[in-house]
């Protein structure tokens, strides 16, 4: 076993940071319907958290729990890491307020556990819509506030593969990017299987593999150094933390919390290396394991 350069064996959790706790809140108003993907349906919304503040965000519905799972878990990760992703939440929906103009296949099921996000912003878009015509603001916005890199590294950690220009939302006003829709992480490609008992699984990582054969190396380089920040800072987080006040055992009773923290902190070791793979680079910077 080889650690990477710079990355420290575990530390005690007193000494590691901490995660965001998962938000409770109540939708009380459906604002309209978003969309609807392979995971389900998405509705703009007011919710009502447990502090009594009102908050306009986005309530997805999927019957997989994993699915659930997944975004609160790359969410509080992610943040930690201090990536840009909305708020999470953990909400309950009365699907009988699904009415028929909105042709939900959910109405009528009774009270579900959804996931939710805060808005990023009161006007924002996909990349996806963005790039249709871009504007030079957007163009300059894409080139510096855009981080590319840690994108990529993200998506290797937490081996999401669907990373794609509709889950990245650009926000004008601020000229913010903010990385939404992470219900396919924890193993992507083997969803059916959840895969957590092998953190070394190699899933695609689409904003590599669309684009690395028109790379340079000192473009791959680049966003292997972020990887190596990227998994330091992991191992410094308090990976206990995930999911501390049991949400996850309440949406599915079948999934081990404890086994998406081991997922976890083995996906620290093999995030580095699987990148070095996919952006074809023939070397790597190891230290060997210090003895303990």
């Amino acid at each position: 076993m080889y650690y990477l350069k710079g990355l420290q064996p575990d530390l005690n959790s007193s000494a590691k940071n901490s995660l965001e706790p998962i938000g409770r809140a109540e939708v009380t108003t459906i604002l309209g319907r978003i969309g609807e993907g392979n995971d389900g349906e998405t509705y703009k919304a007011e919710m009502l958290d447990a502090d009594g503040n009102t908050i306009t965000g986005y309530v997805k519905l999927s019957l997989d729990p994993r699915k659930i799972i997944a975004e609160l878990t790359t969410s509080q990760v992610g943040r930690a890491l201090g990536m840009r992703i909305p708020r999470p939440f953990i909400v309950l929906l009365d699907t009988s307020d699904l009415t028929e103009e909105y042709q939900s296949s959910f109405s009528n099921r009774g009270t579900m556990v959804c996931f939710a996000s805060q808005q990023a912003s009161n006007r924002s878009y996909s990349l996806e819509r963005a790039m249709r015509n871009p504007s030079q603001a957007f163009s300059k916005a894409v080139e510096k506030q855009f981080d590319l890199d840690g994108t990529i590294a993200l998506d290797e950690l937490i081996a999401n593969d669907d990373r794609n220009l509709g889950n990245i939302i650009y926000s004008p006003g601020r000229q913010e990017f903010w990385l939404i829709d992470h219900g396919r992480a924890l193993t992507g490609s083997w969803w059916e299987l959840w895969g957590l008992d092998d953190p070394s699984v190699e899933v695609r990582n689409l904003l590599v593999d669309n684009s690395v054969s028109g790379w340079d190396e000192s473009v791959r380089n680049r966003i292997l150094e972020k990887a190596h920040s990227v998994v330091n800072k992991c191992a410094a987080l308090c990976l206990d933390d995930l999911d501390k006040d049991g949400h996850f055992a309440k949406i599915d009773p079948a999934t081990d919390r404890q086994e998406i923290i081991d997922f976890l902190r083995g996906r620290i070791q093999h995030t580095v290396p699987l990148l070095c793979n996919r952006l074809q680079l023939g070397h790597l910077s190891l230290m060997p394991q210090r003895p303990s």
